[in-house]
């Protein structure tokens, strides 16, 4: 769900810019881009070499600038780096939303489709079993309220199946926020795990790590099929419990109604004609994945194989 525009120039919150100019500044050398990526909706991609050393740039939109703490984001990356699970990051301006990484030769998930569950489930665990946390709480259900609150200035009347989801996801409020927290990464999406040439998985991308229910982790990766992340979380736990199973499946309805919130802002705010790209699309997929997740909690205690 990339957005891309001009070739020469990138656009950021707060302007145009030269991008090869601007490469070859922060990277003290010749660069040459290769292409732009698909990514996602908070950021414009590019594939890029200097030296003929691959890297990513990475350049934030207005909205995510909003959404994410970028100072804090930078303690997030030197606690990964730590533990061997992402790829270098050797520029960092928290002032513009722009980042330089080290390109892994590979590819992201949501392009490949013989991915192995348990790699997946044993980087997620080196994470959260790692015994560090973050200096803030994810807070998800504060977030929502901002989500909501602005997109509801553009929408004056929500979608009836939205607010029937909203109101059963708010009725589980409570039960979702004493679970125990560890360090996550709550961005688990395909796209944001790269498996290497190498055969090694790595998580990329830790624009909103923050202390949080290790189970959202697992929710985010159902963002294109609700059951990919129910399949995830069999792996992740073995036999999970009914427990377990029902925080899954709620976790998995925030965090489409978080999308789709956003991607209703998105819309309304004119993202779409700047980028050519229809996220009032992005809107519905979310409400229907939401609607699938809130089917798969009725449905806990059938047979898995009517489940997945």
């Amino acid at each position: 769900m990339a957005v891309f525009i001009e070739y020469t120039y990138i656009y950021t919150y707060n302007g145009f810019m030269d991008k090869i100019a601007f490469l070859n500044k922060v990277m003290g050398q010749p660069c040459k881009i290769i292409s732009p990526l698909v990514g996602g909706m908070m950021n414009e991609l590019y594939l890029f070499s200097c030296l003929d050393k691959k890297y990513l740039l990475y350049i934030s939109t207005e909205q995510a600038n909003e959404m994410v703490d970028r100072p804090l984001e930078k303690q997030h990356i030197d606690i990964v780096n730590s533990l061997g699970i992402t790829n270098k990051n050797v520029y960092f301006d928290a002032s513009k939303g722009i980042k330089i990484n080290e390109y892994i030769e590979g590819n992201s998930l949501d392009h490949i489709d013989d991915f192995d569950y348990d790699k997946v489930a044993n980087l997620l665990h080196a994470l959260h079993d790692s015994g560090k946390l973050s200096s803030d709480d994810y807070n998800p259900f504060k977030r929502f309220e901002g989500y909501y609150k602005e997109a509801s200035e553009f929408v004056k009347e929500h979608d009836h199946h939205f607010l029937v989801l909203k109101d059963f996801l708010m009725e589980n409020k409570e039960f979702l926020e004493k679970q125990k927290k560890v360090l996550a990464h709550n961005d688990a999406q395909r796209s944001n795990i790269v498996r290497g040439d190498n055969g090694r998985y790595y998580l990329i991308d830790f624009e909103f790590m923050a202390n949080n229910d290790p189970i959202y982790d697992i929710a985010t990766f159902g963002n294109g099929d609700v059951y990919e992340g129910y399949r995830l979380l069999k792996h992740y736990y073995l036999e999970p419990s009914e427990e377990q199973k029902q925080r899954y499946f709620l976790w998995r309805i925030y965090v489409s109604l978080q999308w789709y919130l956003v991607a209703l802002v998105k819309h309304y705010r004119g993202e779409g004609e700047i980028h050519h790209y229809n996220f009032l699309a992005v809107a519905a997929h979310f409400l229907e994945n939401a609607q699938k997740a809130y089917q798969g909690y009725k449905n806990i205690g059938e047979e898995d194989n009517e489940l997945c």
